[in-house]
């Protein structure tokens, strides 16, 4: 099966897995309702922060991946990397995970071992956000410890019948056996290519500011966390939610957004529905409506900046092509 044939299989699968759990979580949903979410003009002043803070999170993603890239040896502009970061999201939004081997490709087009080393540096960036993910759930549970052993006991109840204990033993090795086969005829090619993913990987030692480093990532969850919290105003059923349920809420949106789906749809809207109805009572329809909304908002965000994002790189190749001439 060729790489196209099974970049399309998966976008299909993960499309498909997207809608099934939209239906299953707004099966019922009256989505009329939502047209008085747009009535009040207060709601608009909170959409326009969380949609700053939409913008600091991916700029300042920007700047931290560029850190990455400095340090494997690969000079980029500032200007560059943040047309790289918000198209690589509008990538993921149509198609999970292309996004980061896409502005891989894209730092320096044509060129295999810069693309590598930049993969790498991908790598490295989305193995600290899941340490920060880490992080943020060990600081939900500490909060609400009793909250999230309830959360987990209740979905663990719904889930049994779908997802045999077994299965991920068998994912998991299916797996491991695939990329065994797959690598054994290439293997001059695979240990080029991991020698030079190691290169880029390796560029979190060799960083001009560490310190920059740990900030730059700190300040990017914060700015995911105002970007959901600040929307809580614009739901009366949110008022009792606390600072800290709220932590415990977007730890879970965050691990739902593991999953592979297109802009994260499905996974994002479980996770917090659950949440706020499970461990804190919230009525059903309140949760799905902050879900929707809050989702809406960092798709339209994403696909916006995506477009700017391919507007600049698109004018900074034909100008440098005419420069040429």
């Amino acid at each position: 099966m060729s790489s196209i044939l099974k970049n399309i299989l998966f976008a299909i699968l993960s499309t498909l897995a997207a809608l099934g759990l939209m239906w299953w979580v707004y099966r019922g949903f009256d989505f009329g309702g939502l047209v008085s979410f747009f009535t009040h003009r207060t709601n608009y002043l909170w959409m326009s922060l969380a949609a700053l803070f939409g913008v600091c999170a991916n700029v300042l993603r920007s700047l931290r991946w560029r850190e990455l890239l400095r340090g494997a040896g690969i000079q980029i502009s500032v200007r560059r990397s943040v047309e790289l970061i918000f198209i690589s999201y509008l990538v993921n939004s149509l198609t999970p995970r292309l996004g980061e081997l896409t502005r891989s490709l894209l730092v320096r087009r044509g060129d295999p071992e810069v693309t590598t080393k930049a993969l790498g540096t991908v790598v490295v960036e989305k193995l600290v956000d899941v340490a920060c993910l880490v992080v943020v759930a060990g600081i939900a549970v500490m909060l609400r410890w009793k909250a999230t052993v309830g959360l987990v006991d209740k979905v663990g109840e719904g889930l049994q019948w779908v997802v045999p204990s077994y299965s991920f033993y068998i994912i998991v090795g299916g797996f491991v056996c695939l990329l065994i086969g797959i690598s054994l005829p290439l293997w001059h090619h695979v240990r080029r290519f991991f020698r030079n993913l190691w290169l880029g990987i390796s560029a979190l030692s060799r960083l001009e500011s560490p310190l920059t480093f740990v900030s730059l990532s700190a300040a990017i969850w914060t700015f995911n966390f105002l970007q959901m919290f600040v929307l809580v105003p614009c739901f009366p059923g949110l008022e009792d939610i606390s600072t800290a349920d709220f932590i415990h809420v977007f730890a879970a949106a965050s691990i739902g957004m593991l999953l592979p789906t297109p802009a994260g749809a499905g996974p994002w809207h479980f996770a917090i529905v659950k949440t706020l109805t499970l461990s804190y009572g919230v009525e059903k329809a309140v949760a799905q409506s902050f879900a929707f909304i809050s989702h809406g908002i960092k798709t339209l965000l994403v696909i916006f900046l995506g477009l700017i994002g391919c507007f600049g790189y698109n004018q900074s190749l034909i100008s440098r092509v005419r420069q040429r001439k």
